[in-house]
């Protein structure tokens, strides 16, 4: 499946490492990184015109099927991190992210100078109420509308 050009532009999201998020010497816990990029990937839905409680209130969720994480450099407490996150492919019944999570050096926003923390990648397939694969829509990150939230995702009956 072809990915639509607006949905491969990277989305940034920041957050700023919290105390409850490391260990004695400050430093940000492995485990912290996990929900960071769902975070991200979650602002990514958004941005790209869905919200993840939406698709979730017309019977489909996405399920982590695979996660991968290469730490390269500590995150410490307070720390400014910033997180590119991408879709780099789309198949029959998932979808296939990366991102990077950068600490941001000098945050007076008078350079952009970071240093990468982390690369991460997921596969999330699409489920429905009963738990099995559907097939991904067309429509699946359809602009919402002013109005109110996306329409027009229907629960397909056909599994992938």
């Amino acid at each position: 499946m072809t990915i639509p050009e607006r949905l491969t532009v990277a989305h940034v999201h920041e957050l700023r490492v919290r105390f409850c998020e490391t260990d004695q010497m400050g430093v940000a816990h492995h485990g912290s990184y996990v929900p960071w990029i769902e975070e991200a990937r979650t602002e990514w839905m958004r941005a790209k015109g869905r919200t993840y409680r939406s698709m979730e209130e017309s019977g489909l969720s996405l399920a982590v099927t695979r996660l991968g994480v290469r730490y390269l450099v500590s995150a410490r407490y307070d720390d400014l991190i910033r997180i590119e996150t991408r879709l780099v492919s789309i198949r029959m019944a998932s979808l296939d992210f990366e991102y990077e999570l950068h600490r941001v050096e000098d945050e007076s926003g008078g350079s952009d100078r970071c240093v990468l923390v982390a690369q991460a990648n997921t596969r999330l397939a699409l489920i429905g109420q009963d738990g099995r694969p559907r097939r991904l829509p067309e429509d699946l990150f359809e602009r919402v509308d002013v109005a109110g939230p996306v329409s027009g995702m229907e629960l397909r009956e056909d599994t992938a």
